[in-house]
């Protein structure tokens, strides 16, 4: 068995119109920064080979480790890791391609269709113990054929600190960080996986549609089928991936783009993204698995009725994130060309993301604000009462029915669930009988006033199907009414939605996240 490690990528959508490069590009975008030579000279110094196969160096992607000459991965995005002293530091490669390198923390510098022996110090460092964090990233074009490391003579490595996380996405082109100068080490799954200090991997390629027979690529192979393979799209006979390898934290997907500009019928897709969602359930027993509402909107309907299928099926973990207004649309600071998000438009997009996958890390946190198990402390319009058949967490839902507008209100000693704005969010259980009966009126509301409209949050509950649906709200994108609340002093919350009939409505698991 080979030897390999992997994290998941989301993968988003590359369109047939917004692609301005061939399939099989091998040149450097117009937009890339200017080509770091791969030779250039420092001071002389003494040096020393260290190997693939030091213990020091951590691999993180689908690596193949097959070959005790070469280590290779096939999906943008794989990485390794390593500290090491001295004042200089080269990397032996295989192949050309763009690889971007980081010491010390600082800025990425580019390395633009570079091979051979690349010097990454070309201006040598200070003498001392150094990180060091290399990435491959070149659209179409994703060998990573690594080789080892050269160090100064007496130099040594070291083992560079590693999270026990792994974040795994699953995309197309946006995933991949297609158009923007330095690809995958700038896209919103790169940037919010590193800001919560998780290590990560992008299975994610440009052009590829969710089911198989579609999308931009000549092969049209779709993720449904490729996901599970070794290698990337440009490898059509790839082996299976070993899966047993690890279990990732958390998978976020975030596929459709290439689906609606190939013309893959609504039903299909949803049918395809169910199956998807089973599948990788299979691989990643205890996974939490988020669905990204596609940044443009596309297919929307169709994820979220996908998800909430899973949900139905006992599937507790499968989570749908509505993106609607994450990023503006083109033309925008937040674009490069309609489809595409710029390196602005990806950092807001991790911002965004962040508050939604952080609680399910190893830092994160959830404070149980009520379990919704007893009728005592609440109030509403309609009738309430204790479902202990059909509810999501603990001894029983929380139940209303009747066709009054306010569904779930409750007051409460304050609460201090240690988060912030930036980090904070709202999360629950809410089971909808009918939802053609809903109006248009609506409002999940919490804040520290003891009363409605008083140093308050709220949100549009968004869009729901019928059944329990998963809603996580961020408190980042709340609307303020009466002044700001007291994140110290939670102590008040309420669900209100206008109604055409009576319908049953129920909540269970109220928590605050962070």
């Amino acid at each position: 068995m080979k030897k390999t490690i992997f994290i998941f990528l989301i993968l988003f959508g590359l369109t047939a119109v917004g692609c301005s490069k061939n399939e099989l590009s091998s040149g450097v975008f117009s937009s890339e920064k200017p080509m770091v030579s791969a030779l250039a000279d420092g001071p002389t110094v003494a040096a020393f080979d260290v190997g693939i196969n030091d213990p020091n160096i951590k691999y993180f992607g689908r690596w193949d480790f097959s070959n005790p000459a070469q280590y290779l991965s096939y999906w943008g995005g794989a990485y390794i890791k390593v500290n090491f002293t001295g004042t200089t530091v080269k990397i032996k490669v295989g192949n050309t391609s763009n690889f971007y390198a980081k010491i010390d923390g600082g800025a990425w510098i580019s390395f633009i269709g570079a091979s051979g022996t690349i010097n990454l110090t070309p201006t040598s460092l200070l003498a001392g113990t150094h990180s060091l964090i290399v990435a491959q990233g070149k659209d179409y074009d994703y060998v990573f054929n690594f080789r080892g490391l050269v160090l100064d003579t007496g130099a040594a490595t070291s083992a560079p600190s590693v999270s026990t996380d792994i974040v795994e996405y699953i995309g197309d082109s946006i995933t991949a960080g297609y158009t923007d100068a330095q690809a995958n080490v700038s896209d919103y799954a790169w940037v919010v996986s590193e800001s919560l200090n998780a290590e990560h991997t992008q299975i994610a390629y440009p052009g590829i549609a969710l089911v198989n027979g579609y999308g931009v690529n000549s092969t049209k192979i779709g993720m449904d089928v490729q996901y599970f393979k070794s290698q990337s799209l440009a490898y059509p006979s790839s082996p299976n991936w070993d899966f047993t390898t690890y279990t990732p934290k958390i998978v976020v997907i975030n596929l459709g783009q290439n689906d609606n500009s190939t013309g893959v019928p609504d039903a299909t897709f949803q049918n395809s993204y169910l199956n998807f969602l089973a599948n990788i359930r299979t691989k990643f027993a205890s996974a939490e698995i988020f669905a990204l509402r596609p940044f443009s909107g596309v297919k929307a309907a169709s994820v979220q009725a996908a998800v909430n299928l899973r949900i139905a099926a006992g599937d507790n973990a499968v989570h749908y994130i509505n993106t609607a207004n994450w990023l503006q649309p083109h033309p925008s600071v937040d674009f490069n060309d309609g489809v595409h998000p710029s390196v602005a438009g990806h950092t807001k997009a991790a911002g965004l993301l962040k508050p939604y996958i952080a609680p399910y890390l190893s830092s994160g946190s959830s404070f149980l604000v009520n379990n919704a198990d007893a009728v005592t402390g609440w109030t509403s319009g309609n009738a309430l009462s204790i479902n202990g058949t059909d509810k999501k967490e603990g001894s029983a839902s929380l139940q209303s029915v009747g066709s009054g507008t306010l569904e779930f209100q409750r007051s409460f000693t304050a609460i201090n669930p240690n988060v912030t704005v930036a980090n904070g969010s709202i999360d629950f259980w809410y089971y909808v009988s009918d939802v053609t009966k809903f109006s248009a009126s609506n409002q999940i509301e919490i804040g520290s006033g003891g009363t409605s409209d008083v140093n308050e949050y709220s949100w549009d509950i968004g869009p729901l199907t019928n059944g329990w649906n998963h809603i996580t709200k961020t408190f980042a994108t709340a609307v303020t009414t009466g002044g700001t609340p007291n994140l110290s002093a939670i102590n008040w919350f309420r669900i209100y939605h206008a109604k055409t009939a009576g319908i049953t409505t129920r909540i269970d698991a109220l928590r605050i996240l962070h």
